[in-house]
Parts: C-alpha cells; sequence; structure tokens
C-alpha cells in the first residue's frame, strides 16, 4: 500500500474521536530548547480508543502511523531528545480535550502523490501540521498564504452528508 493510502487509512480512523493526550519529542541542547516547531522532532495524537498517531516529518511528507512513543535519550555532545506530553504555550497542548471534526489531507509541491500535512478540524479551530523542507509547520487555522504555493490543502475525509 502506497504511503499516501496508509496516512489517510490513519486519519480516517481517528476522526470523530476526542484527541486525549499529544505526546512530543524535541531537541534540547545545554539544557534549552528552541521554538515551538524548530525544536519537534515527532509527536504522537493520542485519539480515545485507537493507538497513539506516531508523525514523522521528512522532506516534503508528513508519515503517520500507529505506533507508540519512544523514550527519551541522551545524545553526548550534541544534546538530549525529551519526549513527553505537550506543554501550554505550546500550540498543541492548545487541542487536548477537542473532539476531531474531519481532515483535510494537504498536498505538497513534489508531483508524487504524497501527503504533506494535514489540517486538522477540531470542535473549536483547525490545526495545520506539516513538514517542509525537513522543518515542521504548526499554525491556528489554514496555511499561511505565503506557503500556499507549496501547500495545497485537498477535500476534507468526510463530506458533510456523511456526519
Amino acid at each position: 500500500m502506497e504511503q499516501r493510502q496508509v496516512t489517510v487509512e490513519v486519519l480516517r480512523r481517528v476522526i470523530g474521536r476526542r484527541l486525549v493526550a499529544v505526546t512530543e519529542a524535541r531537541h534540547w541542547y545545554r539544557g534549552r530548547r528552541d521554538g515551538d516547531a524548530e525544536s519537534l522532532l515527532h509527536l504522537w495524537l493520542h485519539f480515545a480508543d485507537v493507538p497513539p498517531v506516531k508523525a514523522h516529518g521528512c522532506g516534503e511528507d508528513l508519515l503517520l502511523e500507529f505506533a507508540e512513543p519512544y523514550a527519551s535519550y541522551d545524545m553526548q555532545e550534541y544534546g538530549k531528545t525529551r519526549v513527553g506530553p505537550a506543554q501550554h504555550p505550546d500550540l498543541l497542548a492548545a487541542y487536548v480535550g477537542q473532539l476531531l471534526l474531519n481532515v483535510a489531507p494537504i498536498q505538497g509541491y513534489s508531483l508524487e502523490p504524497s501527503v504533506a500535512g494535514v489540517r486538522l478540524r477540531f470542535e473549536r479551530e483547525d490545526l495545520v501540521v506539516a513538514s517542509l523542507s525537513d522543518e515542521w509547520l504548526l499554525v491556528k487555522d489554514q496555511v499561511p498564504e505565503q506557503l500556499a504555493a507549496y501547500l495545497t490543502v485537498g477535500s476534507w475525509l468526510v463530506s458533510p452528508a456523511e456526519k
């Protein structure tokens, strides 16, 4: 099964479920980390009654799979990877407790049919999570206008008639 299809199937299984927690893996160096998206390595979305959804960005591909979080680890002189719950003021923490109403895959600028990101429609607001040039994009509501040439939001996975 191609990666795009795997990603879409994972997303279909979590629509209509409540986000009960978010786990993040972040890079820390000398006791400090960079900003929200800059320090993020991986994230896991914990929805009710399904295994955690691991998100891994690779170039312009957002890879999603059901997988448990890994443990924190030390990288000696390169710092540490700390794995733990998303915390305020980081953006992902704001969505915990909300019901996921729908998802729209986001196509990157490559010619290959892949998923570069997702627009997650929660009860109170949307969340965009994407991988662009090996960097995370985490924003509220929609893809920023200056990135619209690189990221195209597709159709919602669940039509209004299916709800």
